[in-house]
């Protein structure tokens, strides 16, 4: 059996959050330039990506419904935010926000 990847579950949970194809794809990126830093299980990294990415766009999603579509508790994916939220701007495409989106961010 092979190792688990974050970026195994985004399309399946993305899809679950009724997410755009633009943010699909730059979570996806996000998520494989995430597992550089090696924090946390994939599953909440890449449920802590998805939130990311959705404060990101113009349709943002709650953390509940994050969770729910992951199966990953808030508690956790508010951990794997923290973890990740200095890397942001390396993780992040710049395609798909610019540094000044970024600092709008929440600070965890």
């Amino acid at each position: 059996m092979g190792t688990i990847h974050a970026g195994d579950f985004m399309r399946r949970f993305c899809s679950n959050l009724g997410m755009n194809n633009q943010a699909v794809k730059a979570a996806q990126e996000a998520v494989q330039k995430s597992e550089e830093f090696d924090i946390r299980s994939p599953i909440s990294i890449a449920a802590a990506v998805i939130y990311i990415i959705t404060q990101l766009s113009d349709d943002k999603k709650p953390l509940k419904d994050i969770s729910v579509a992951t199966g990953v508790a808030e508690g956790t994916i508010r951990n794997s935010y923290k973890d990740l939220y200095p890397h942001v701007s390396k993780i992040i495409p710049n395609w798909y926000a610019k540094e000044e989106d970024l600092k709008n961010l929440c600070s965890p």
